[in-house]
């Protein structure tokens, strides 16, 4: 009797530890299931989400294509962007918002050299002295700006050879993070702060006269649209006195409509007994050149932004230089 007493015993303690052990595993696979559904709702939401994002994106290429053609029109005309022309389109569960603006009025820094054989670069004295004009008026040093200028160059060529005040490679290789010299074309105005000579300081002081045109083309500045604050790029193109103010009071006395033709800019009376080279003259126009345009799109709950630069040539026809998505600040 008392034996099967014990066995009995033994029989309830592995139901007890049976019973502990489905338990467990119930709970276990409940966890399971919660973490897996959590994880397919997240895939499902994340997938959702990419597809707004990348419709978003493709509205805003759309905008972008747009904003192709509206600068050939502005080009061809001649009209006057003295301020960002700004056009909205409502779309299915969204909108986007577009704005053109001239950005003509600028030296493109990579007009500081030009091509030479076997796709090679080397400096352009004319752009590179003009260069120079450029940051003097701006009040830095002519010692400052020779540097300036020489590092900004050997940047861009395609030799090793430094120029005098300059830097190549191998000073660039000396650098805690060394990194090479571009050796060609920059692409996009930031890579300033990677030359030597371009603290903060001097990026933010220089970089509202500059850009990045297309290729090594010498844009042209649009006396229609110059604002008193393109005063020094304006006097930059002159190797003779003519000073920011001056240059400020032609601008400033400009005719309401602007100029209907080159000639008539170059007749006023502040060149009156002055002898205005050609090369001088054939870098303005009373037309854009130069575009940039940032469009930004709302598609439910995905924004997207898109900024573009645009040239468009003598022919009429617009090209794509850049475009970056992003915050647009």
């Amino acid at each position: 009797m008392t034996y099967v007493c014990k066995w009995l015993a033994i029989i309830r303690q592995d139901k007890g530890a049976a019973l502990v052990t489905v338990l467990l595993l119930v709970s276990v696979m409940a966890v399971g299931a919660v973490v897996t559904f959590e994880a397919l709702g997240y895939s499902v939401k994340r997938g959702t989400a990419r597809k707004l994002y990348d419709q978003a994106r493709f509205y805003a290429l759309g905008g972008e294509q747009l904003a192709l053609s509206v600068s050939e029109k502005i080009r061809k005309s001649g009209a006057r962007l003295t301020k960002p022309q700004a056009v909205s389109y409502p779309i299915a569960n969204g909108r986007i918002d577009g704005v053109i603006r001239d950005i003509s009025n600028c030296l493109n820094v990579n007009s500081l050299i030009t091509a030479g054989d076997l796709s090679t670069f080397h400096a352009q004295p004319e752009m590179v002295l003009q260069y120079r004009r450029l940051l003097s008026l701006l009040g830095i040093s002519d010692s400052a700006a020779q540097q300036l200028s020489a590092t900004l160059v050997d940047w861009l060529d395609s030799d090793n050879r430094p120029s005098p005040f300059g830097a190549e490679d191998y000073d660039y290789a000396a650098l805690p993070s060394p990194y090479r010299t571009a050796n060609g074309l920059i692409v996009d105005i930031s890579e300033l702060h990677l030359i030597r000579g371009y603290d903060p300081e001097t990026v933010e002081l220089v970089r509202p006269y500059l850009c990045v045109g297309l290729g090594s083309v010498v844009p042209q500045l649009n006396v229609n649209t110059l604002g008193v604050e393109h005063a020094p790029l304006f006097a930059s193109l002159f190797t003779g006195d003519f000073t920011v103010s001056q240059a400020t009071e032609l601008i400033a006395s400009r005719p309401a409509k602007g100029y209907q033709d080159i000639a008539d800019f170059w007749q006023e009376r502040i060149f009156s007994g002055k002898t205005i080279e050609q090369t001088v003259r054939e870098k303005t126009s009373v037309k854009a050149s130069l575009f940039e345009s940032r469009i930004r799109v709302e598609y439910y709950e995905a924004v997207s932004h898109l900024k573009s630069t645009i040239y468009v040539g003598t022919d009429n026809r617009s090209q794509l230089l850049s475009h970056h998505f992003g915050v647009v600040q």
